[in-house]
């Protein structure tokens, strides 16, 4: 073996082994991390704009959208989080109370009395013998939602010194990226061991994910869930914020969407003779909620994505339960990554032992 072979082989071990330790070092931090890049990219665009319409300096440009940031989304984001797990403790109750007082056997006499034919009295008979162990199974799901919510209340509440130092963490590794993230990229950039056109078609595609994710999935979501949670406030029922965050949740599912939620409770309404209620659940639905979907997307992703909506979909769900609401970015960022690099593949690999 050449001296010049030992020494290249031993460096690379050396790189690797302190880039392994690097890991290590960052691993406990890596949640802050990994959402200070997210809001940063998401807000990049604006930063750009502000350094260049108002001439100001980076550092105060960056400590600018710092706070605007934290403002907007960092805070508001942890008061829902507290309504959120504050109403699924709240929704224990709700089902608790709506079975043991009656409400559900009233409620089943009304769509009894609302429909009446054949298809739906054989289907009553069917029902009868599983209503006892139907209402124990809903009892038991509330309950497990109420206690884990109220585990994770207690938690965040024991806690709070913790969450308070991870979000100073968080504004803090914001700054820099807002003010090093062109340098940081550069770095990162330059240190990928491949050609130039394959680095550019990595960079390109992770770009267009992050913008499938962020400003087409992520922010019409939010919208959708917003102007689904303010319904169900303003019509005042239980638990909007629930309610609101399972619309959001279910607008990531292909085809139905957000109606896998405003559907069933105006049913629920009209059954129970909320009429007006129920007819002005159904018009914001229809044009606003749902119809929002088809005309948002377009507006904030075009074409820019060739992943398409069930890899998306996939990717998403996939990766929030490896890792956690981070991987509401990773998982489809994952998933372009494979599909880039396999195009990757079969230019660079599959093209020359063709030849």
């Amino acid at each position: 073996m050449q001296k010049e072979q030992i020494v290249s082989y031993f460096f690379v071990g050396l790189f690797l082994f302190v880039l392994y330790q690097i890991i290590r070092i960052f691993s406990p931090f890596f949640p802050a991390i990994s959402w200070a890049a997210i809001l940063a990219f998401a807000f990049y665009p604006l930063y750009q704009k502000i350094l260049k319409t108002t001439k100001l300096n980076s550092s105060v440009a960056s400590f600018l959208m710092t706070c605007l940031v934290v403002l907007i989304v960092v805070i508001p984001s942890a008061i829902v989080l507290i309504s959120l797990m504050r109403e699924a403790i709240d929704l224990y109750y709700h089902v608790s109370d709506y079975i043991t007082s009656g409400k559900m056997e009233q409620f089943i006499l009304q769509i009894r009395e609302t429909a009446r034919s054949e298809w739906t009295q054989r289907f009553w008979l069917t029902w009868d013998p599983l209503q006892q162990e139907i209402s124990n199974t809903l009892l038991q799901a509330a309950k497990g939602m109420g206690n884990f919510a109220a585990l994770q209340l207690a938690a965040f509440t024991k806690n709070l010194l913790i969450w308070i130092i991870n979000l100073i963490f968080i504004a803090f590794l914001l700054f820099f990226f807002f003010k090093d993230g062109k340098a940081i990229y550069n770095f990162i950039y330059q240190l990928i061991p491949m050609a130039h056109k394959n680095k550019e078609a990595l960079s390109k595609r992770i770009n267009e994910t992050f913008a499938a994710v962020i400003r087409g999935q992520f922010v019409t979501c939010i919208i959708q869930a917003s102007v689904a949670g303010f319904m169900f406030w303003i019509l005042a029922l239980p638990l909007p914020f629930f309610l609101a965050f399972l619309t959001f949740i279910t607008c990531l599912i292909p085809v139905t969407g957000a109606a896998t939620v405003w559907v069933p409770v105006v049913i629920y309404l009209f059954i129970i003779h909320e009429i007006g209620k129920a007819v002005a659940l159904l018009i914001v639905g229809i044009f606003v909620i749902s119809l929002s979907d088809n005309f948002l997307k377009p507006i904030l992703i075009g074409e820019r994505t060739q992943l398409s909506v069930p890899f998306l979909f996939l990717g998403i769900l996939g990766g929030v339960k490896i890792y956690g609401m981070i991987g509401l970015f990773l998982g489809p960022i994952i998933l372009s990554l494979f599909f880039v690099l396999t195009q990757i593949y079969r230019e660079e690999y599959q093209s020359t032992s063709t030849r």
